[in-house]
């Protein structure tokens, strides 16, 4: 199973305070994965901070320690692309997987790649891959997967305006789409990964 960033880091991290009692410099672990600029590697070491899974003492160097030894990774299918613009084809093919950590693992996951623009203002970009529980029904407020005339599927905001619901983009370019019979949603959008 091939690991993404933040888990070479996190796993580089833990092999490192495991087997010398302190943490890596930011150029060692740029160096180990990969990665040439070590804004990049802070921001996969901000992620982890805010996922919980790392802890860092302000202002001072070699001080990231692990919350949890090992974390194990689970794989899910990304199953295709899901439009955030113009609701796209949802051909239901494997083209991949990503690994989320398995205390947020369950059997409804997977995971669709973005293509379109339409939730750049909630922070969802073309190319990003979202990660959807089909056991959750999006709620009011909530980012959702929905299927389109059962052919198409696209994600977007679900929310109630005047009494009608409606699928709300995050772009003021694009339209809001009234919820009607055709429209079925597929979960919850819960997770985001994005490369950089």
């Amino acid at each position: 199973m091939k690991l993404n960033k933040q888990q070479e880091i996190l796993q580089f991290i833990q092999n490192k305070l495991e087997n010398e009692g302190y943490s890596p410099s930011i150029r060692e672990i740029a160096e180990e994965v990969n990665l040439k600029s070590t804004s990049s590697v802070q921001y996969h070491l901000n992620n982890l901070i805010e996922k919980g899974l790392l802890n860092k003492k302000a202002n001072q160097s070699r001080t990231l320690t692990s919350n949890r030894l090992m974390t194990s990774f689970k794989s899910v299918p990304v199953v295709g692309e899901i439009a955030a613009g113009a609701p796209l084809l949802a051909e239901e093919n494997k083209i991949g997987e990503i690994s989320v950590p398995q205390e947020k693992f369950n059997n409804n996951l997977f995971a669709l790649k973005i293509n379109g623009d339409s939730m750049v203002d909630a922070g969802i970009y073309h190319e990003d891959i979202v990660v959807i529980d089909k056991g959750i029904e999006p709620k009011n407020g909530d980012i959702g997967a929905f299927m389109i005339n059962e052919t198409e599927a696209t994600v977007k905001f679900l929310d109630t305006i005047s009494g009608k619901r409606y699928l709300i983009p995050a772009n003021k370019s694009y339209e809001n789409q009234e919820v009607n019979s055709n429209i079925q949603p597929i979960g919850k959008v819960v997770s985001l990964f994005r490369d950089i």
